[in-house]
């Protein structure tokens, strides 16, 4: 089923619907899909590569691996998406005293992980699953899954861009992640970051302006994950590219749902 069903808004730009008209009814799939493979990696690591050091932790790979891929498949989706709920609940216990920011620790990649479960299990397997069943209570929840995914993302990328707009962080990225990429003059992207994270997050909640802000969102964190993280491998715990490309696809999913049923977007009508 569409994460847009019923009443689609007239597009602004006409000759830019086709490129995402087709893709629109897997918005949802996306987010799901990406919700569960996320987990496949470190469950290889935890059960292949010595990742795991005690019988709890041969278990956990177990879940992640198997129960990661199938919950990308759509098959038991509720109760498995309510099993790495637990899984990840558990490591923001753990990890809670180090803070919010992932880059040190903190709780913030797991928080966004967290949420997006939640958002699958609203929402359940969807139309594109392997194990879909209760279709109609499916096509009832999936665009208030959807519309959370698309809320939850957007706040929690907000502290950072008020960090950025309103703390000085924009000279720091100015003089740090920016300049590694080499774009110029840095300042002024550190404050199109900025400006992205804070405003940008605000139009997204919303459902305003959905598509644009999540294309330039996209860019950005293809642009984090291939240019300042990839060097430091894949996995978050090196500071590698794991949470810029799961950021980057659920931001893709916005891109093809827009703003869903329950946003602005929708309600006056008209979209991008």
């Amino acid at each position: 089923m569409s994460s847009i069903p019923a009443g689609k808004a007239a597009p602004i730009i006409p000759f830019v619907a086709p490129l995402y008209r087709s893709l629109e009814p897997y918005a949802y799939t996306l987010i799901r899909i990406s919700a569960g493979a996320i987990f496949i990696p470190h469950g290889v690591q935890k059960l292949f590569l010595g990742g795991a050091a005690s019988p709890l932790g041969y278990g956990l790979g177990v879940l992640e691996l198997v129960g990661g891929a199938l919950l990308a498949l759509g098959i038991l989706t509720r109760p498995i998406a309510l099993l790495l709920l637990l899984d990840v609940a558990a490591i923001i216990f753990a990890n809670f005293s180090k803070g919010w920011l992932w880059t040190r620790g903190g709780v913030q990649y797991h928080t966004f992980i967290f949420g997006m479960l939640l958002a699958v299990l609203i929402g359940g397997a969807g139309r594109y699953a392997l194990g879909r069943k209760l279709e109609s209570l499916n096509d009832r929840m999936v665009p208030i899954a959807y519309a959370f995914a698309r809320v939850y993302y957007a706040l929690l990328i907000l502290p950072s861009g008020y960090e950025k707009v309103f703390h000085d962080g924009a000279a720091r990225i100015a003089a740090g992640n920016v300049l590694k990429t080499g774009l110029q003059p840095p300042l002024f992207w550190a404050w199109a970051v900025a400006y992205l994270e804070f405003y940008g997050m605000i139009l997204l909640a919303l459902g305003l302006l959905t598509r644009p802000v999540a294309f330039a969102f996209a860019i950005e964190m293809a642009v984090i994950a291939l240019m300042i993280q990839m060097p430091n491998g894949y996995f978050w715990t090196s500071r590698g590219a794991e949470f810029a490309v799961m950021l980057f696809v659920v931001c893709l999913a916005v891109l093809f749902g827009g703003g869903g049923r329950y946003s602005l977007d929708r309600k006056l009508g008209r979209e991008f």
